[in-house]
């Protein structure tokens, strides 16, 4: 008879299994299209927002590579909103010809600048990007074309790791080449879930019919892509917009950036809950919301087993140990590290080799690889250590979100 442990492990295992295969079946069945971009004509007019505050180490830069975008310069409309910053952003950026910068009292979060910025673009299209944001020429460009498809209401581009710094740089830059693949993979089934700050480009009467962004949220980027797909309309992915962008470089801003993530999608979860298995929400209720729903539970679960697992051995071993020191006997000479292999173990070699080769497909297919000892250090690493944080983060925003403690 199966214990707790062994049905909480099956499900682990059929949740996790059923992700996997999910995913490589739509990159077999896609793999030939995921460069592919729309034909395009008569580029439309485009209002690019960049929200700033405290930036003058990169606004200069990010305003550079706008600059050289290839994209009709008498179509693009670039918008700096300075959100009361203490430094010389403000100065830095009004030296730019041609760039418009509006100075707002800071608010703390970045919708209420993004929603200032809204009012005064004029462009048809409004593109949205973080100052730190290094957006290569044809981004714009390539992302512009899948507007023609006309229910779209968002495109979202590929973003990459600028220069990593150190070993937890190169596995972020791992991590943001399979984000790349899974979040075009997820455009089959009109699901892409988020339209992240970096840049992601929206049709200008899609925002203002939809409220704008959430002003309540700590990641206005989820909640708008959910909003949008709420109502009707279609987002898309494209990987050939590539966009460089800035990533912590010490643990514990990288801890505090993904905790914000956690915080805002379960903020935007529990907002949209309603919606779960609901026609009428579209894909946000018949996928979005259980396909993030049960990432949670994957995460969750996964920890939960790995944390019994361990606890369990300890009291094993400690257990033991007691009673042969009792006995005058040396426990180390006598214990034996013996495990006998079971349904268990096959379906974790699946799970892992699954993991292994989701990642190499995903890492080739946004042409990021990386190569030699230490590409294979970093999978190796990813896959085990890497991944293993995220549910301590999870939990820690669960705790957050307990206590009311979600500013930011």
């Amino acid at each position: 008879m199966l214990g707790w442990i062994d049905i909480v492990y099956l499900i682990f295992a059929y949740l996790t299994l059923f992700i996997s295969f999910m995913f490589l079946i739509l990159f077999i069945k896609n793999r030939n299209t995921m460069q592919r971009v729309p034909k395009a004509s008569n580029p439309p007019s485009v209002s690019i927002l960049i929200p700033a505050y405290n930036e003058e180490k990169d606004i200069a830069n990010t305003l550079k590579c706008v600059k050289r975008l290839n994209y009709p310069k008498d179509k693009l409309e670039v918008i700096v909103i300075d959100d009361g910053s203490r430094d010389s952003t403000y100065e830095i950026a009004s030296k730019f010809r041609g760039v418009k910068v509006l100075k707002k009292q800071n608010q703390g979060k970045k919708a209420f600048t993004l929603n200032y910025g809204l009012k005064h673009a004029k462009g048809e299209l409004v593109a949205c990007m973080d100052a730190d944001s290094m957006p290569q020429p044809n981004s714009l460009l390539h992302a512009v074309a899948y507007f023609t498809e006309h229910n779209v209401g968002a495109v979202t581009t590929s973003i990459f790791v600028r220069k990593p710094r150190n070993f937890l740089g190169l596995l972020q830059k791992m991590e943001y080449s399979m984000i790349v693949w899974t979040r075009k993979l997820l455009e089959y089934m009109e699901s892409i879930y988020v339209t992240p700050g970096p840049l992601s480009i929206y049709r200008r009467n899609v925002l203002i019919e939809v409220g704008g962004f959430d002003e309540k949220n700590v990641t206005e980027d989820i909640e708008i892509a959910w909003r949008i797909l709420k109502n009707g309309y279609k987002i898309r992915m494209s990987t050939k917009s590539i966009v460089y962008t800035k990533t912590p470089y010490k643990f514990g801003g990288w801890w505090r950036q993904r905790l914000r993530w956690n915080i805002g999608g379960l903020q935007t979860t529990g907002k949209y809950k309603s919606g779960l298995f609901r026609k009428s929400y579209g894909t946000l209720g018949t996928f979005v919301i259980p396909f993030f729903s049960i990432s949670f539970v994957v995460s969750l679960l996964g920890f939960g087993i790995f944390f019994y697992l361990i606890a369990n051995w300890l009291y094993t071993f400690i257990n033991f140990s007691t009673v042969a020191y009792s006995a005058g006997v040396n426990p180390i000479n006598h214990f034996e590290l013996f495990y006998l292999p079971d349904i268990f173990t096959f379906f974790g070699i699946v799970i892992l080799a699954l993991s292994i080769i989701g990642v190499k497909i995903g890492m080739r297919t946004a042409k990021k690889d990386i190569k030699g000892v230490n590409g294979l250090v970093c999978l190796l690493i990813y896959i085990s250590l890497y991944i293993s944080i995220f549910p301590l983060i999870l939990i820690h925003s669960l705790v957050r979100i307990a206590r009311r403690h979600t500013a930011w």
